[in-house]
């Protein structure tokens, strides 16, 4: 395993490439819209995490309730992928009480980025509760660029209710806990440049694995057998993967609450007249 850095250009068997000062025992938040989207986007990660003496924590946010492909499924489905999702992270040596479900409809997502909704509580503060109370140092969540809303509604999650974790607020759900940083997954996109700057999305690092470890990642896929007929095309799609050095996983890091620059307008301020 390989972590690369496509900025500096280096490449280096160090986590720090991709974790900036790294410690173990660092806890590492892995927010997943759908049950099957961080091992599809991120499991060389995750799998790096669990290497480095890392601890994953496993956030699923919809129940899966959509994934059906005959109407005879509609009533066991969810139950069925839940199954489904314990063995495949027990493959990737994830143990059930790291994952936390959260059992959202699919298609469903978006207003539960909210801390209230009219009827009820969105999930904001249990986002910040869990994040203070696990320590989570590192967060990575889908990526927004047009893979799904539930996915775009992940990203949000991310970006936005994550770095509250770490303010003075809500005293009452437990201390603040900065996380150190954020990282955007590709599920189906590519993390091509786009047209506009809207999502950014070029991918900045990445890691790059061996057929074996490849191998073991889709050993975990195979065991969501409900969403047969909607992988019918994943394997074929994992290969464009594969490099000269091995497959290649992409990231972005993702700066929230950058702060401005101002030298850039002071040095402006000079040349107004």
């Amino acid at each position: 395993m390989e972590f690369v850095d496509f900025k500096s250009l280096k490449k280096s068997t160090n986590i720090d490439i991709i974790f900036p000062e790294w410690q173990k025992n660092e806890t590492v938040a892995f927010l997943s819209p759908h049950d099957d989207d961080v091992i599809l986007g991120a499991a060389y990660l995750l799998g790096a995490t669990l290497k480095n003496k890392g601890i994953p924590l496993i956030l699923i946010f919809c129940s899966g309730d959509a994934g059906y492909s005959s109407p005879e499924e509609k009533d066991t489905i969810t139950q069925r992928r839940k199954e489904e999702t314990l063995k495949a992270y027990e493959k990737l040596g994830v143990s059930e009480e790291r994952i936390i479900f959260f059992n959202i409809p699919d298609f469903s997502l978006m207003p539960y980025i909210n801390r209230t909704l009219p009827q009820g509580k969105g999930l904001f503060e249990e986002q910040v509760r869990l994040f203070r109370r696990e320590k989570v140092s590192r967060v990575l969540f889908s990526s927004g660029y047009f893979e799904h809303w539930d996915h775009t509604a992940v990203f949000n999650m991310g970006i936005y209710n994550s770095p509250h974790a770490g303010d003075p607020v809500l005293a009452d759900i437990g201390a603040p806990y900065r996380t150190r940083s954020y990282y955007a997954y590709s599920v189906w996109a590519d993390f091509e440049p786009p047209k506009s700057e809207l999502y950014p999305l070029r991918a900045d690092i990445g890691i790059l694995v061996e057929d074996e470890e490849e191998e073991k990642v889709r050993d975990a896929i195979r065991e969501f057998s409900s969403q047969r007929k909607i992988f019918k095309d994943i394997v074929a799609y994992r290969e464009k993967r594969k490099s000269d050095s091995g497959y290649l996983e992409l990231y972005k890091k993702v700066d929230t609450r950058k702060q401005i620059d101002f030298k850039l307008y002071f040095n402006l301020l000079d040349k107004c007249k």
